[in-house]
Protein backbone atom coordinates (compact mmCIF):
# COMPACT_ATOMS: atom_id res chain seq x y z
CA UNK A 1 0.00 0.00 0.00
CA UNK A 2 2.63 2.56 1.05
CA UNK A 3 4.77 1.65 -1.99
CA UNK A 4 1.90 2.26 -4.41
CA UNK A 5 1.25 5.68 -2.86
CA UNK A 6 4.96 6.54 -3.14
CA UNK A 7 4.87 5.49 -6.80
CA UNK A 8 1.93 7.84 -7.48
CA UNK A 9 3.70 10.67 -5.64
CA UNK A 10 6.84 10.06 -7.71
CA UNK A 11 4.84 10.20 -10.92
CA UNK A 12 3.18 13.43 -9.77
CA UNK A 13 6.51 15.12 -9.04
CA UNK A 14 8.01 13.76 -12.26
CA UNK A 15 5.21 15.37 -14.25
CA UNK A 16 5.65 18.67 -12.40
CA UNK A 17 9.26 19.09 -13.53
CA UNK A 18 8.94 17.37 -16.91
CA UNK A 19 10.11 19.15 -20.06
CA UNK A 20 10.59 16.17 -22.41
CA UNK A 21 10.34 12.37 -22.50
CA UNK A 22 13.00 9.67 -22.44
CA UNK A 23 16.20 9.16 -20.49
CA UNK A 24 17.50 12.65 -21.21
CA UNK A 25 14.24 14.17 -20.03
CA UNK A 26 14.34 11.97 -16.92
CA UNK A 27 17.89 13.08 -16.19
CA UNK A 28 16.88 16.75 -16.49
CA UNK A 29 13.81 16.12 -14.33
CA UNK A 30 15.88 14.54 -11.56
CA UNK A 31 18.44 17.37 -11.75
CA UNK A 32 15.70 19.95 -11.37
CA UNK A 33 13.86 18.08 -8.61
CA UNK A 34 16.94 17.22 -6.55
CA UNK A 35 18.44 20.64 -7.27
CA UNK A 36 15.55 22.10 -5.29
CA UNK A 37 15.64 19.39 -2.60
CA UNK A 38 19.18 20.34 -1.61
CA UNK A 39 17.82 23.57 -0.13
CA UNK A 40 15.80 21.54 2.39
CA UNK A 41 18.00 18.52 3.15
CA UNK A 42 21.69 17.73 2.84
CA UNK A 43 21.46 15.93 -0.49
CA UNK A 44 24.11 15.26 -3.16
CA UNK A 45 23.03 14.06 -6.62
CA UNK A 46 24.84 13.23 -9.85
CA UNK A 47 23.99 11.28 -12.98
CA UNK A 48 25.55 9.73 -16.06
CA UNK A 49 23.69 9.14 -19.30
CA UNK A 50 24.67 6.40 -21.72
CA UNK A 51 22.65 3.35 -22.73
CA UNK A 52 21.14 3.71 -19.26
CA UNK A 53 20.71 6.62 -16.90
CA UNK A 54 22.71 5.96 -13.73
CA UNK A 55 22.02 8.20 -10.76
CA UNK A 56 24.19 8.45 -7.67
CA UNK A 57 23.24 10.23 -4.48
CA UNK A 58 24.16 10.72 -0.88
CA UNK A 59 20.83 11.00 0.85
CA UNK A 60 20.12 11.66 4.54
CA UNK A 61 16.57 10.29 4.39
CA UNK A 62 17.60 6.87 5.73
CA UNK A 63 18.60 8.61 8.99
CA UNK A 64 15.37 10.57 9.38
CA UNK A 65 12.76 8.30 7.80
CA UNK A 66 14.13 4.76 7.39
CA UNK A 67 10.70 3.45 6.35
CA UNK A 68 10.81 5.75 3.30
CA UNK A 69 14.23 4.45 2.32
CA UNK A 70 13.17 0.83 2.80
CA UNK A 71 9.65 0.84 1.36
CA UNK A 72 9.17 3.97 -0.74
CA UNK A 73 12.33 5.14 -2.46
CA UNK A 74 12.31 2.55 -5.25
CA UNK A 75 8.56 2.93 -5.94
CA UNK A 76 8.99 6.74 -5.94
CA UNK A 77 11.80 6.45 -8.51
CA UNK A 78 9.70 4.04 -10.58
CA UNK A 79 6.77 6.48 -10.63
CA UNK A 80 9.02 9.46 -11.40
CA UNK A 81 10.56 7.55 -14.33
CA UNK A 82 7.14 6.49 -15.65
CA UNK A 83 6.26 10.16 -16.13
CA UNK A 84 9.04 10.20 -18.77
CA UNK A 85 8.08 6.93 -20.44
CA UNK A 86 10.95 5.06 -18.75
CA UNK A 87 9.72 1.73 -17.42
CA UNK A 88 12.81 -0.07 -16.08
CA UNK A 89 14.32 0.93 -12.75
CA UNK A 90 16.74 -0.93 -10.51
CA UNK A 91 18.40 0.08 -7.25
CA UNK A 92 22.03 -1.06 -7.39
CA UNK A 93 23.29 0.26 -4.03
CA UNK A 94 21.56 1.67 -0.99
CA UNK A 95 22.54 3.70 2.03
CA UNK A 96 23.35 3.01 4.84
CA UNK A 97 24.74 -0.37 3.69
CA UNK A 98 26.71 1.50 1.04
CA UNK A 99 28.18 5.01 1.00
CA UNK A 100 25.63 6.10 -1.59
CA UNK A 101 22.43 5.16 -3.40
CA UNK A 102 22.73 4.15 -7.04
CA UNK A 103 19.83 3.61 -9.44
CA UNK A 104 19.76 2.52 -13.07
CA UNK A 105 17.01 3.53 -15.48
CA UNK A 106 16.50 2.17 -18.98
Amino acid sequence: MIGSVAEKVGEFFGRLVKVRDGLEGLRNGFQKFFGEAKYYVDFEFSSELGDKLVTTSRCPIHRYMPIWCEKCCLPFARGFARAYGVENVRRVERQPESERCIFEFW
